[in-house]
């Protein structure tokens, strides 16, 4: 005999913590889902406005009434849409090199890649920049650009795993910030 879960937004007694983890548990993976695949965000900035979502609905959501647990999600998806807007507004213009438009470049034979070395500036500026790196950062930027988890990478590189998304941040914006300095 299973029980349906008792509606989010009717929930009483719950601390603040508990709340979010009820929240997260509901509706993390579908918005995580939503924003990596209709909006192509990388998992960072979805989980980043995620958690920016729920807690603006712990915030908020007495504020309202709900008729049913589906207009309740549909308060949280509008949150995180509007989220996503923000986000995508206050960096498409922000930036000259844009660090994810590298996953748009075939590179599969050599022939293509020298071709595409050749035409492309900002490749060949990346490339020089990439030189400069330890051989543990390249490797770093690669599996996270092929999606692979930060457990996975720390197998392979001698840093420790918790450690490992701030250092993927950092070269990220080294090399963003080493580009557009040279485009200017």
């Amino acid at each position: 005999m299973s029980s349906t879960p008792e509606e989010t937004y009717k929930l009483k007694g719950l601390n603040r913590n508990e709340f979010i983890t009820v929240i997260y548990n509901r509706y993390g993976k579908k918005l995580y889902s939503y924003a990596i695949r209709t909006w192509n965000v990388n998992e960072d900035v979805a989980w980043d406005l995620i958690y920016k979502t729920l807690y603006k609905v712990i915030d908020s959501y007495t504020k309202y009434q709900f008729q049913s647990e589906e207009k309740f999600a549909s308060f949280i998806f509008k949150i995180f849409i509007n989220y996503l807007r923000n986000h995508y507004r206050d960096n498409k213009t922000d930036k000259v090199f844009e660090f994810s438009a590298l996953d748009d470049v075939d590179l599969s034979t050599k022939e293509s890649k020298e071709e595409e070395l050749n035409s492309n500036k900002k490749l060949i500026a990346l490339n020089e920049v990439l030189d400069k790196m330890e051989d543990w950062e390249r490797m770093l930027l690669l599996m996270r650009s092929e999606g692979r988890a930060y457990s996975d990478i720390a197998q392979y590189i001698d840093k420790p795993e918790n450690q490992l998304k701030v250092y993927y941040q950092r070269l990220k914006e080294q090399i963003t910030k080493k580009l557009n300095d040279r485009s200017e």
